[in-house]
């Protein structure tokens, strides 16, 4: 009698093993296939300035063989900031800022060099199948649903926003939502209904011509975007913009950026580039999700081997982007060369107080993110924010330090500002790189109506009215049904007359 319980013990958990081995496989395959959706096409006939594109300057063999296109405008600036008293009277903290929010006019922030390969890709596409829809993968206060759908909207592409996990109520998530809404896509799918989104992702991938955009863009295209940026930044080294940086910030989500940034460097330094050559140079990288810290932290899942089989990470990316550039031309293969720069130049932060909740602000980045009232910027603006009013100009300048990427990073560089102040050492030169969009963009549709259509569900309603303001600089609310867009619309900016969507 007990052996027969144990065997049937044994062939439950068996069971119960191989149901979950099979989840978890289907579900890596899925997450496979959406990686791979939007795949390099060679660029069509249309004339555009390739010498505008970092990675098409220092890999000429990929002009004829990778599509691009010109959404935003850059270089995008470095400026020199300070925090005054940070470490006492008259010791300032003293750091630089990559402004990656100035990217676009209509919608800035990193989103758009992953973007640029991707829309590309899209819109030869879309000249073959133009009944073909373009579907996002983000959560409800996701940029990059927001940059996909403004930035298509700029080609053409009929972009259909996934809004697939509610993030944490929070004033800027809303606000991404209302965005979106603004630019009236004939579809938007929201949690509360997972299996329509499935659905939607399952005939994209499977049945009709449509195309996926990866969680946080995070496929091939995605990180040769990002690559593009990290050159872009050498060059403004060499060109003595900025001196050579000792430590870079950033935040890491689908880790797309973090990605492209460490082959963009190990590219950098094979071709010769004289920047990030100091001797203790790292990325500081700060998991903006508590289950992305927590498996580094217990598992170390970055630098595991397995992880290379895994999309969304940075080990995947390497692997993938490195057979791609080797069996187009490049004379090296960067993966055995990103590899080590993870394991020796990247901090991974998994501290959980830091991280926090996903989507919203955690203790430390609140109090950080305080300090953009004091916080002193200075540096050139691109040409086109001369059409800006001079309100507009003077908040431009300071960076949104939003809760759900950017203030986290921010914080660990205020700390590290802090520590330095403690030691008569030569100070590091130290540079923060800024993700969010200088711009909550309004796209000329009524958006209040759209919001409280929505908010019939109960969930989402409960959503919304939870949200609240942390930041000092951009106060405002959204209540449904018996609010009105009064309390918010002010901090959005009209784009469509000035830049057509």
């Amino acid at each position: 009698m007990l052996y027969s319980i144990l065997w049937w013990g044994a062939g439950i958990c068996i069971a119960l093993l191989l149901v979950v081995a099979t989840i978890m496989g289907l579900l890596v395959l899925m997450l496979r296939a959406m990686h791979d959706s939007i795949g390099p096409l060679p660029p069509g006939d249309q004339p555009i300035d390739l010498d505008k594109s970092p990675l098409l300057r220092r890999l000429p063999f990929l002009r004829k063989r990778l599509a691009w296109t010109p959404i935003g405008v850059f270089p995008t600036p470095v400026h020199a900031a300070r925090l005054p008293n940070l470490n006492g009277p008259q010791k300032d903290g003293q750091f630089f800022i990559k402004r990656e929010d100035f990217s676009s006019p209509i919608y800035g922030g990193n989103k758009v060099r992953t973007l640029q390969h991707q829309l590309a890709a899209c819109a030869i596409h879309h000249k073959t199948h133009p009944e073909a829809k373009y579907l996002t993968l983000g959560s409800s206060g996701s940029n990059q649903n927001v940059a996909t759908l403004v930035h298509g909207k700029t080609l053409g592409l009929p972009v259909h926003p996934c809004l697939a996990q509610a993030d944490a109520p929070d004033l800027e998530n809303t606000l991404n939502l209302l965005s979106i809404l603004s630019f009236n896509p004939s579809v938007v799918r929201l949690w509360t209904k997972p299996l329509g989104i499935l659905a939607a992702y399952l005939r994209a991938l499977f049945v009709n011509s449509d195309k996926i955009f990866a969680m946080g863009g995070n496929n091939m295209l995605g990180v040769l975007g990002q690559m593009g940026g990290i050159l872009e930044l050498a060059e403004q080294i060499e060109a003595g913009e900025v001196p050579d940086i000792d430590v870079l910030y950033l935040p890491v989500g689908s880790t797309c950026t973090l990605s492209g940034h460490v082959l963009g460097i190990c590219l950098a330094k094979h071709i010769g580039m004289k920047a990030f050559e100091s001797p203790g140079f790292k990325i500081v990288a700060v998991p903006i999700h508590p289950g992305i810290g927590a498996a580094q932290r217990n598992f170390g899942i970055f630098h595991s081997r397995l992880s290379s089989f895994l999309p969304l990470f940075p080990r995947f990316a390497f692997s993938r982007v490195s057979k791609y550039l080797k069996r187009e031309g490049l004379d090296v293969d960067l993966e055995p060369l990103a590899i080590a720069f993870l394991k020796d130049h990247v901090e991974l932060v998994t501290d959980h107080e830091l991280i926090g909740e996903y989507g919203t602000h955690s203790l430390p980045s609140l109090a950080a993110a305080t300090l953009d009232t004091t916080m002193q910027v200075e540096g050139k603006q691109p040409e086109w924010m001369a059409s800006l009013h001079d309100d507009q100009q003077r908040k431009a300048i300071i960076p949104w330090l939003c809760g759900h990427f950017a203030a986290k990073p921010f914080a660990r560089l205020v700390d590290d500002l802090q520590r330095e102040g403690e030691k008569p050492a030569k100070p590091l030169v130290r540079l923060f790189w800024q993700t969010k969009s200088w711009i909550q963009p309004h796209g000329g549709a009524d958006e209040w109506t759209h919001l409280n259509q929505l908010a019939k569900e109960k969930p989402v309603k409960e959503w919304i009215n939870k949200g609240r303001a942390h930041s000092l600089l951009r106060r405002g609310s959204v209540s449904v049904p018996n609010g009105n867009p009064s309390t918010y619309q002010y901090l959005m900016t009209k784009v469509q007359e000035q830049f057509p969507c």
